[in-house]
């Protein structure tokens, strides 16, 4: 009788209504996954919902380098990791984005001037973009993240 309330088939807790209860969909990309998960897997949607001032201060971590690095040391951010993943990412893009552009400044001045200038214009082009889509998204309270950058944010404290 021990034998068969302990299998499969009788344990209350893997029925059917028991797994659909601990899964949720994302209801912005209707992805499914467990109910306990703080982002969705397939879009970064949030699945709590963040207060404006944590929204807030992830998009102002975008504006520019130094907005990012003062974000990281406000004491209200020390243990959010949404908003310091968005302030480590920002951090990240700005500083590669400044030490390219000082690179071609630099690379301009020495040879092929025009087609630095073009590059330049590309590059500035492309980070406005970016940066857009990114303060956005962090507006939105989705953790968005960057090829590269972004799992190198999720890894810093």
């Amino acid at each position: 009788m021990d034998a068969a309330l302990s299998s499969p088939e009788n344990n209350p807790h893997d029925s059917p209504a028991n797994l659909a209860q601990a899964s949720v969909k994302c209801p912005h990309c209707g992805t499914v996954m467990p109910a306990n998960v703080a982002f969705c897997p397939g879009c970064g949607w949030s699945m709590t919902p963040l207060p404006p001032v944590e929204r807030a201060a992830a998009a102002a971590a975008y504006l520019t380098f130094v907005a990012g690095a003062v974000i990281l040391f406000l004491p209200a951010f020390q243990k959010n990791r949404f908003v310091r993943f968005h302030a480590w990412q920002s951090i990240l893009l700005w500083g590669v984005f400044l030490v390219l552009s000082g690179i071609a400044l630099f690379l301009s001045n020495v040879a092929a001037a025009m087609v630095f200038l073009l590059f330049g214009i590309l590059a500035s082009l492309a980070m406005l973009f970016l940066w857009i889509v990114l303060t956005i998204k962090a507006w939105q309270g989705e953790r968005f993240e960057v090829p590269l950058f972004g799992e190198l944010a999720a890894r810093l404290p």
